[in-house]
């Protein structure tokens, strides 16, 4: 039923935009894709699991904003700035457990913090709790054997203060991460964080 509703919605669209070009075209398809990835591929079993760092991700939140910002090769570019700032920091060895009793661990070298989280499947979106209370929230996309963690751009730095227990390393390297970071308040709608890789 689901399959043939998603079949009806192809046609109604192809209908619709009989006219358009190749390029409208891949936009469409891209939309229903994102849709159907955002409203089924992602719950809270999909993010049970061990999961190494991969890679710096980042996301608009719509089309028009990616566009308006310059499309593959501005998200390109933002991932390659905060590569630089996570090998720096040492992000770039993370390891996060998700576990099936809603406990969570993050292990960075010899350092490993511990925690519980909670997953909103209508939002998409994973609540981290440290064992110092703070709670950080973040997006969370899984497809296959991959996984996104993406926060406002202007709360990266706060989360993974609070969640990884590199505050010193961030500190010291402030005003050389402050210049990446002030080139992301350029971009309306950007969500930024980090890719994992399902073992």
């Amino acid at each position: 039923m689901v399959k043939r509703t998603i079949l009806f919605a192809v046609l109604a669209l192809f209908i619709s935009v009989s006219g358009a070009s190749g390029q409208d075209w891949k936009s469409v398809l891209n939309g229903i894709a994102k849709t159907a990835i955002g409203d089924n591929a992602t719950n809270e079993y999909t993010i049970i699991g061990i999961w190494d760092y991969k890679g710096a991700a980042s996301q608009f939140e719509s089309d028009n904003l990616l566009a308006q910002a310059g499309g593959a090769a501005a998200t390109a570019k933002i991932n390659t700035e905060l590569s630089k700032i996570y090998s720096k920091i040492g992000f770039n060895s993370a390891q996060f457990t998700f576990n099936e009793d809603k406990t969570y661990s993050i292990k960075i070298g010899k350092m490993t913090s511990k925690g519980t989280y909670t997953f909103d499947s209508a939002e998409k979106k994973i609540t981290l709790k440290t064992k110092m209370g703070v709670t950080i929230s973040a997006n969370v996309v899984t497809l296959g054997s991959s996984m996104s963690l993406l926060f406002n751009a202007d709360k990266l730095m706060d989360a993974l203060k609070a969640l990884t227990g590199l505050a010193s390393k961030i500190n010291s390297s402030a005003s050389y991460i402050s210049s990446i970071l002030a080139l992301l308040e350029n971009y309306d709608g950007l969500k930024v964080g980090f890719e994992l890789v399902k073992e």
